[in-house]
């Protein structure tokens, strides 16, 4: 039997449907279908989430050590005790993300000059309200009204200033493990429509950051554009971890003292002769053999065959030596 239905086959059973004579309604009836669990799972072909969760698994352990460099960092600047955690991480268009946005929300710009793209640290106002409180000692109660201005203050925006810089270098020194990234702001914008430097249909990955104080809290997001970090990908392939690190450190310093007592053959070359075979066989004991150098002027000295320094000759407590000299004659 074919699998392929004919054209009239098709037109039977779209007529067979709408006339009522094949019942559509699944097995049970529609209110036991819906208790029921569905067999099939709906799938975006258009989606890259899986993909880059794949390539870029890195992320995850650079975004927890930022979490907790972050986290020491603002205890010592409000001098309270600060949490931050790692909520979620949602890979989708930056358009899509935008739009979710509520207002007013501190949108620092970041440029990633060696990857050519840019990153996002945006700021909501119930954590910058948060920021304030907490900075200029206010009663530490929940915020009743978010989202009723389209601005911030200038009070604000110094404070949304002074902790994007401590953001950055936090960032710089999560990334370094991986990746040596270069990070310099550019400016802050209240209003998605002004970004800009990211597309609408750029995919970007958002981390949403948890950030607790006593008794305030408040969500932060790095929003980083994907396409920029297709040229790291390599370094973003594994989580590298703190040990890691320092084992890494432990093998340098190992062979760095075994390469300082690795034997080397030095050799100084006092001159050269040219000599035909003939006038060789004719030497004799006590013969005098004149070398193409000068006893003033500077010897070429070899470090295992290849040609490195230059020194004179001369006697150094009874043995005879070499003292090396620059390339201009001068010690």
């Amino acid at each position: 039997m074919s699998e392929v239905l004919s054209q009239s086959e098709i037109d039977a059973l779209l007529f067979a449907v709408s006339s009522g004579n094949v019942d559509t309604t699944p097995p049970g009836g529609a209110a036991a279908g819906a208790g029921q669990k569905e067999d099939w799972v709906a799938y975006d072909l258009t989606s890259e989430e899986k993909i880059y969760h794949g390539k870029l698994v890195g992320l995850t352990g650079i975004h927890e050590r930022f979490a907790r460099l972050l986290r020491r960092t603002l205890t010592g600047y409000f001098k309270k005790k600060v949490t931050i955690s790692v909520t979620n991480t949602d890979f989708l268009k930056f358009g899509d993300y935008i739009s979710n946005l509520t207002l007013p929300t501190a949108l620092n710009l970041v440029s990633m000059p060696s990857l050519h793209g840019h990153m996002l640290y945006v700021v909501s106002s119930k954590l910058l309200y948060a920021f304030i409180d907490a900075y200029y000692g206010g009663i530490e109660r929940p915020f009743a009204k978010l989202g009723q201005r389209e601005e911030f203050t200038s009070i604000e925006n110094n404070m949304v200033r002074k902790i994007t810089d401590m953001v950055i270098t936090d960032l710089k020194e999560a990334w370094r493990l991986n990746y040596p990234l270069d990070l310099a702001y550019e400016r802050t914008e209240s209003n998605p429509a002004f970004v800009g430097t990211i597309h609408h249909s750029d995919l970007v990955a958002a981390v949403t950051f948890e950030i607790e104080f006593e008794n305030l809290s408040g969500p932060c997001t790095l929003v980083l554009q994907l396409r920029s970090l297709d040229s790291v990908q390599q370094a973003l392939s594994i989580n590298v971890t703190a040990e890691l690190d320092q084992q890494a450190g432990q093998w340098r310093e190992h062979w760095l003292r075994e390469l300082a007592q690795t034997h080397l053959d030095v050799r100084a070359e006092l001159g050269t002769a040219s000599k035909q075979l003939k006038e060789v066989q004719a030497w004799k004991v006590g013969d005098v053999l004149t070398l193409n150098q000068d006893t003033a002027s500077p010897l070429v000295v070899y470090l295992e065959q290849m040609a490195k320094l230059r020194g004179l000759m001369g006697v150094y407590r009874g043995s005879v030596a070499v003292r090396l000299v620059g390339d201009d004659g001068k010690v």
